[in-house]
């Protein structure tokens, strides 16, 4: 898979000197007005600093006090640094910024920020149980099965007669025998196909060998031998190569499975506590303490912790109550008092990766057509190959030797479950990241999204606007004045702008206007009337226009600061502008990442805000974002959600619930960040996580499991049609059916080994 995105020449690391790719560098900075890509912040942009000290400062387009001076230093010191010439003595003191200067923004040395989708998708290798553990006695049975067939097919390098024939014959037998021992005594996946038609091949088989060397021509009783040893044996090994290849999913659902069965504390409504409960159920009270695991899906009531989210992640985070909480994390520090929201196999760890009717690898549309090519048409198509041979040669023998063969090259343990392993894989690798779905068919909705749109306020942006600039466009006004105004506006709105400027003016001691009879425009503004008795309008600029307020004077400065992504709020006092506030949001830390993630799997992102076109812009500029949907206000974007989708494409939309619910609930596939164990289970996907990197890779890596699971397949099953269709015009004998299913076969476990194996970005 070739990445959908912008390509660029590599470029060194200021730090290594390694070629990287400046798209997917883990820490970018400007020093000295230049662009410096680095692997990491914590290495290699720490090596770059050392020479001054780690003093040096980023660059800004505004002008902060002091900015001329250590600019000055820093040449100064750079010169110093490259003069070879001269001896290295202490020409003066380390450069130290100004107070005021911001500290560099520091990001973890996460090798996702680096590499791209296609070629590490797992932050940390799965849980694994002893490798030393025992084979079960299904293995031993499948050895002995292809033991028996190879035999049987290994004597005919001999000669003899009749009775010779019999012993490969009874050597052919012992193995199918094998092969339905073990389809006995080994339980059946839920993802494999039903074990009657693999056994059918085997067996058929046996029978016209049997036919064949009473009845027939003895050159074809020894065909028929052949053909019956090397059915068996490529049943029994293509089995042994399916176990091999599903081993790792297995142990994972198994360590899934025993680290979920955990009791709980359940307490009852007179405030006593039960211990060791197994069967908790929803809606019941459950006490968790530190160091203990989450028994079941709940959100929280009382008390307030630090939580390792979901089953396997090592980051800590802050849970209080109203969060939710998935089954299967643990508390690292504190005490949770929950209300459960989903037990058993309704917990979203669960859901499709324990429970048999809902697994996604069995569900999953390429398992289906792989179990149902197995079960019913590999029937059809021998009956098919069967009588085109009959119709060639006019020899039943012929015919009946060629339909069993067609029969067991396409009814191949490999053909039907190895689309399924490869499901399993990518469900595992999605749980690992805290990626929860809500069915297999919202994974396979997720699988074919081409549009994801990002509500930008607290999905790509922080949702914590801070006041940035403030400018006053009335004489009689100075800048406090008009933060007041605008503070008296924003105590009758709660939305994060709003809180914003009521920071600033606690921030700068500006008391807010003491405002009557407010009125709010959901996502515009307010109305109301000072406490001077005048009327105040604060909000954006579509807002003053509907109040009827010119907004000309002030057109060139609002423009020159949404080039610059800030939003603007405008303060008209009695019918006049008076006052512009600029805020500035900060882009969320892996932002860049998830949207590159979404290019590289083929999905066009899309910027949907409030905010003016110009912002959004400069915001879709610095992430490479082409699509933006511009001023588009909370209550619309449903209906612009469904504006896109019209257009044809199949739309995602990652948001948070329930600020973003109205677009969520208008997607083909909605995507909720933190909303993992959540009582309504709306939502296509949730995520036990806020980071946004992970719900770009929860549609990534349905994309690209799919697409695996799908080439997998093909690799196992071309490799059998191709032989029946040789085979069926006489070209060559039929055992050349179950051999092309053998290589098949061979070839799909080891593209499977290959996806399954990551490795890290080249430099």
């Amino acid at each position: 898979m070739q990445a959908a995105g912008p390509v660029v020449d590599p470029l060194p690391c200021s730090g290594c000197s390694r070629l990287l790719d400046p798209l997917r560098a883990g820490h970018v900075a400007i020093f000295d007005n230049r662009l410096h890509y680095f692997c990491n912040a914590s290495t290699c942009r720490a090596a770059f600093l050392a020479p001054w000290g780690g003093a040096l400062a980023p660059s800004s387009s505004e002008h902060r006090p002091g900015e001329g001076r250590v600019s000055a230093r820093v040449d100064e010191a750079r010169a110093a640094a490259s003069d070879k010439a001269s001896a290295i003595t202490n020409a003066h003191a380390a450069v130290v910024p100004e107070d005021d200067l911001p500290e560099p923004l520091r990001l973890d040395d996460d090798r996702a920020l680096i590499e791209p989708i296609e070629r590490s998708i797992a932050t940390h290798d799965p849980p694994r149980p002893d490798a030393a553990e025992p084979r079960d006695i299904g293995a031993l049975l499948l050895l002995l099965g292809a033991v028996a067939g190879t035999l049987a097919v290994l004597l005919g390098l001999t000669s003899g007669g009749r009775v010779v024939l019999l012993a490969r014959v009874v050597l052919a037998g012992v193995s199918a025998s094998m092969l339905g021992a073990r389809a006995l005594t080994t339980p059946r996946n839920p993802a494999d196909p039903h074990p009657l038609p693999i056994l059918a091949g085997p067996v058929g088989a046996i029978g016209v060998a049997l036919w064949t060397i009473f009845r027939g021509p003895e050159p074809l009783g020894e065909e028929a031998v052949t053909l019956a040893g090397a059915i068996a044996t490529v049943a029994a090994v293509s089995a042994w190569l399916l176990e091999g290849a599903r081993r790792g999913v297995e142990a994972e659902r198994a360590w899934i499975e025993g680290a979920m069965m955990v009791p709980g504390r359940r307490l009852t409504q007179d405030g006593t506590t039960e211990e060791g409960v197994l069967d908790l159920r929803a809606g019941e009270r459950v006490l968790v303490e530190e160091g203990e695991d989450v028994p079941v899906d709940m959100i929280v009531s009382e008390g307030e912790a630090e939580v390792l989210p979901w089953l396997g992640a090592i980051t800590p985070v802050r849970r209080r109550a109203g969060d939710p909480v998935v089954a299967g994390a643990r508390v690292h520090k504190g005490r949770l008092v929950g209300s459960s929201t989903w037990a058993g196999n309704d917990r979203v760890f669960a859901r499709l990766a324990l429970d048999a009717r809902r697994r996604v690898d069995a569900l999953a549309p390429v398992a289906r057509a792989a179990r149902s090519l197995v079960e019913r048409w590999a029937l059809v198509t021998a009956a098919a190959a069967a009588a085109l041979s009959y119709a060639i040669t006019r020899s039943g023998f012929d015919a009946a030797m060629t339909g069993v063969a067609v029969q067991a090259g396409l009814a191949n343990s490999i053909v039907g479950s190895l689309g399924s392993v490869s499901v399993a894989r990518g469900l595992m690798a999605a749980q690992r990241r805290g990626v929860t779905y809500k069915s297999a068919d919202a994974w396979n909705r997720a699988a074919h999204a081409s549009v994801a749109i990002f509500c930008a306020r607290g999905t790509l942006l922080l949702g914590e606007p801070e006041v940035a600039e403030i400018e006053s466009l009335s004489k009689n006004l100075d800048a406090a004045e008009i933060l007041s105004l605008a503070a008296g506006a924003a105590r009758a709105d709660g939305s994060p702008t709003s809180q914003a400027i009521l920071r600033a003016a606690k921030a700068r001691g500006a008391k807010p206007n003491a405002v009557r009879n407010p009125t709010v425009a959901v996502g515009l503004g307010v109305v109301a009337v000072t406490s001077s008795g005048e009327e105040l309008c604060v909000g954006s600029r579509g807002h003053l226009v509907e109040q009827r307020v010119s907004i000309a004077s002030a057109e060139w400065r609002m423009s020159e600061l949404e080039a610059l992504g800030r939003s603007v709020v405008l303060v008209a006092l009695g019918g006049r502008l008076v006052g512009v506030v600029a805020l500035q949001d900060g882009i969320r830390p892996g932002a860049r990442a998830a949207v590159q993630h979404l290019l590289d799997a083929h999905v066009e992102p899309v910027l949907m805000s409030g905010d003016s076109r110009e912002t959004c812009d400069a915001i879709a500029r610095s992430l490479d974002i082409e699509h933006v949907r511009a001023e588009v206000l909370p209550q619309d974007r449903a209906e612009e959600v469904k504006r896109v989708a019209e257009s044809g494409e199949s739309v995602a939309v990652l948001g948070h619930a329930p600020v973003d619910g109205a677009a969520l609930g208008a997607a083909d596939v909605s995507v909720a960040l933190a909303a993992a164990g959540v009582a309504t289970n709306e939502h296509d996907i949730d995520l036990a996580s806020d980071d946004l990197r992970d719900a770009a890779l929860a549609l990534a890596l349905a994309k690209r499991t799919r697409v695996e699971a799908r080439v997998g397949f093909g690799l196992c099953a071309i490799p059998p049609v191709l032989g029946v269709l040789v085979v069926a015009l006489g070209v060559l004998p039929p055992v050349y059916v179950p051999i092309a299913a053998f290589l098949g076969g061979v070839v799909g476990v080891v593209h499977g080994r290959g996806s399954e194996r990551t490795k890290p970005a080249a430099s």
